[in-house]
């Protein structure tokens, strides 16, 4: 409903943008970005990458082809590209987009980080993990050093690490950082936040993998009862760690 009602707020004003400014404005640019990200957030992938399209073209022609703005569509369509499961058409535009952040900020600016974190997600859903991990890690260091090491980005990061290695099948160095992201998100966040219960669902996944179902029973449990709070019984999410409960205790009975 929230994203249904951005969709007509932007369209309604896309439509004051066209009649005051034209086709090629960078407000109107703008607002098809927008429209872009409102629809991928709906799930209507071709539609958000149409938008972004037309965004980049009017950037494009606006501005030249190194200007921020025309960074923020290739990213955009890089996220498009991703959502849709075409990882190698992400990729293209991520790196498009990171050539001109680092052109334009240097290697330092939290956006390098930010694609660099884009690539490591992708590479990372194309079963390149060794290529993920070596992206996350760039993204790290220059999180670390701009945000400093208690920063909610900083947790995505370890917890996107955690997630690699764990594919990997390296269970405890995936372990070692799902706990940094914990740690840093309850410090952030407090006990009961969604994003700490994706950490405990993350470490009772970990620990399933490794074979300690005590552990694993204890970090899902955790989890189901954030998620129960805050989202309901109903709600994808809550019946996914019901399954992975049930699932363990099934193996223990075994």
């Amino acid at each position: 409903g929230e994203y249904d009602k951005a969709i007509a707020y932007y369209e309604k004003a896309l439509n004051i943008l066209l009649k005051a400014f034209g086709e090629y404005h960078p407000n109107v640019a703008t607002d098809y970005n927008n429209l872009g990200s409102a629809w991928r957030e709906k799930g209507e992938y071709d539609k958000a990458i149409a938008y972004y399209e037309k965004a980049l073209n009017i950037d494009l022609k606006v501005f030249g082809n190194d200007h921020p703005n025309v960074a923020t569509d290739y990213s955009s369509l890089g996220a498009g590209w991703y959502s849709k499961g075409e990882y190698d058409k992400a990729i293209a535009y991520f790196e498009r987009a990171l050539n001109i952040w680092i052109k334009v900020f240097g290697n330092e600016h939290p956006n390098v980080a930010t694609i660099y974190n884009n690539l490591g997600e992708a590479w990372r859903a194309k079963g390149e993990y060794k290529k993920a991990i070596a992206y996350y890690k760039k993204a790290l260091k220059i999180d670390l050093k701009v945000f400093g090491n208690e920063h909610p980005n900083v947790a995505t990061i370890y917890n996107n690490l955690g997630l690699a290695w764990h594919s990997k099948g390296e269970y405890d160095k995936a372990i070692a950082y799902y706990k940094k992201a914990l740690k840093i998100d309850l410090k952030v966040f407090g006990n009961e936040h969604l994003k700490v219960a994706t950490r405990y669902n993350n470490l009772g996944s970990a620990w399933y993998s490794k074979g300690d179902y005590d552990k694993a029973i204890e970090y899902f449990e955790k989890s189901l009862k954030i998620f129960n709070k805050f989202l309901g019984p109903n709600h994808p999410n809550t019946k996914n760690v019901e399954r992975y409960i049930q699932s363990v205790k099934n193996k223990m009975k075994k």
